[in-house]
């Protein structure tokens, strides 16, 4: 069977004119990370903005323009990583909007965290950018961990376990099944220190849950699992009229990223199915109509 999940209506005629003026200030963003690479959180959170007001009002991702949007996300999520994880000093060249950058790597700083880590991943899955992903799961998580609370912020351990579990799936390490069941086991709102129990149970827990099950290539269990999770992000996203308005409700990242590899891996094994349809899952970014397109 097929599994429909319908997206809340996020759209508003008033953000046309913001999109009009994104490719301009996604120049300023860009060059913003050139010459302040040790601020790059700024920019970041600029271009992020804007791939979730593109989303807002192009729930499929029909035009060439968001998804310009979507890539220039990735490609800043990625590069704000390598900046900060490379030797200080080092010069590093990036495909960013279109050119090759260069940048100048920097300390490692609060923004070299494992959230932005996760949200860089998850964008070049989606992407289908192999050698980006690649990359970064190359990062310590150590070094996430320092960097990433250095400044006092704190993340919940189930979080490190992710990432290691999410660098053994792709480098093919040991120790994917027991990181992933630590993770699993610490996202539950009794064993958490941080987080609140509705965020832990409808948007920390149900990638892992599916990423469990894409892992052990069961698609019956797997479209089960994506169907809940998108479920449980409309449950979320629609809680209060205020939460029902924010850009950040057009997609769940981590679970488009799950759906973009499962996607590809029913192309590839017969055995395996994917049964889902949802506007939380953007029709030609799952379907990568435009990849290739431009070089990434």
């Amino acid at each position: 069977m097929t599994f429909h999940i319908e997206r809340h209506d996020i759209s508003n005629p008033n953000y046309e004119g913001s999109i009009a003026r994104v490719p301009e200030r996604r120049k300023f963003y860009v060059q913003w990370l050139i010459d302040s690479p040790f601020d790059a959180g700024g920019p970041l959170a600029g271009v992020q903005d804007q791939a979730e007001l593109c989303l807002a009002m192009d729930t499929d991702v029909d035009r060439l323009e968001t998804w310009e949007a979507w890539v220039t996300y990735m490609q800043m999520s990625e590069a704000t990583l390598a900046v900060s994880t490379a030797e200080p000093g080092t010069q590093l060249t990036r495909m960013i909007n279109h050119q090759e950058r260069t940048l100048t790597a920097v300390e490692p700083d609060y923004f070299t965290n494992a959230s932005n880590w996760l949200t860089a991943f998850y964008l070049a899955v989606t992407c289908r950018d192999q050698e980006r992903y690649r990359s970064l799961c190359e990062i310590p998580t150590e070094l996430l961990r320092q960097a990433g609370e250095s400044r006092g912020s704190q993340y919940n351990p189930y979080i490190y376990h992710l990432i290691e579990a999410l660098q053994a799936f792709v480098l093919n390490r040991p120790g994917l099944g027991e990181h992933l069941f630590k993770a699993m086991e610490l996202s539950d709102p009794a064993n958490a220190e941080i987080g609140t129990a509705e965020v832990l149970n409808k948007l920390t827990f149900p990638p892992l849950n599916t990423l469990m099950h894409l892992v052990r290539r069961n698609s019956d269990k797997f479209n089960e699992a994506l169907a809940e999770g998108l479920e449980l992000f409309r449950s979320f996203h629609t809680a209060t009229p205020e939460r029902a308005e924010e850009l950040d409700g057009g997609t769940s990242i981590p679970l488009l990223a799950l759906a973009c590899l499962a996607y590809d891996t029913a192309g590839q094994d017969p055995d395996f199915h994917f049964d889902v349809e949802s506007g939380y899952l953007p029709k030609h970014i799952l379907q990568r109509s435009w990849y290739g397109e431009f070089p990434i």
